[in-house]
């Protein structure tokens, strides 16, 4: 009797699938190629099942990504601020974004790209808004300096990624200095001075720079910027 033929690739077991299992690879196919790697058929051959199988769990791509940004927010661990102040708990909240972005690379992308919205972002900004009243900020003023942290951390770490974590630090350095090389020095005298410090433009050091600055004006803030009218943008 001649042997069964075998599938050419393994299937996944019906009913196996679910909305969280679809969010949690995509939010890894993603962060291992890039999010424009995220297609639905390249989903499901890392699922293993047929495209029209995920669409019984996710609407489209938005409602996709939607998930994945919500997902990976849920990583996202506050560390007790050194103080209880204002300006203490908007460096841990930055700092705990950044460990939580750069760990998932597509999301910073993805936030700053679509107005991401939903039941963990009401939490997450809840808990914050919280957190700085007990530290004398008022929630008004507090929404806007959670997210002037928010906006600047996921901006470094889009500015971040692909400069020092997809290549070394030292690739990015000997990148800054070919490129002057190949200029008149003499053209350049402040330049030239602050050259071995331009790698550093792309890591740590930068952001804690940047957001010591922000963290410090934000945490003296009394007052909210202005409301817009209602026939004003409001995103």
């Amino acid at each position: 009797m001649a042997a069964a033929v075998k599938p050419s690739r393994d299937r996944r077991p019906r009913g196996s699938l679910s909305r969280e299992v679809v969010v949690e690879a995509a939010l890894a196919l993603a962060d291992a190629e890039g999010l424009e790697a995220l297609s639905m058929p390249n989903l499901a051959r890392r699922l293993g099942c047929g495209v029209m199988t995920i669409y019984g769990h996710i609407r489209d791509k938005e409602d996709l990504l939607d998930a994945l940004a919500q997902r990976g927010l849920r990583d996202l661990r506050l560390h007790e601020p050194a103080r209880n102040t204002a300006e203490d708990i908007l460096l841990a909240w930055g700092r705990a974004l950044r460990e939580t972005l750069t760990a998932h690379p597509s999301l910073p992308v993805v936030f700053l790209s679509r107005a991401v919205i939903g039941p963990g972002i009401f939490r997450g900004l809840e808990a914050l808004l919280e957190r700085l009243e007990h530290a004398g900020m008022p929630p008004a003023v507090g929404v806007h300096a959670v997210y002037a942290v928010l906006v600047y951390t996921a901006g470094f770490v889009a500015w971040e990624v692909p400069r020092t974590h997809r290549q070394s630090r030292e690739d990015y350095a000997s990148a800054w200095r070919r490129g002057f090389a190949a200029l008149p020095p003499a053209a350049f005298p402040l330049t030239a001075r602050v050259l071995d410090r331009l790698p550093e433009v792309a890591g740590g050091e930068q952001f804690e720079f940047g957001l010591h600055a922000m963290a410090s004006g934000l945490g003296r803030a009394t007052a909210p910027p202005p409301m817009q009218s209602s026939g004003g943008s409001s995103r």
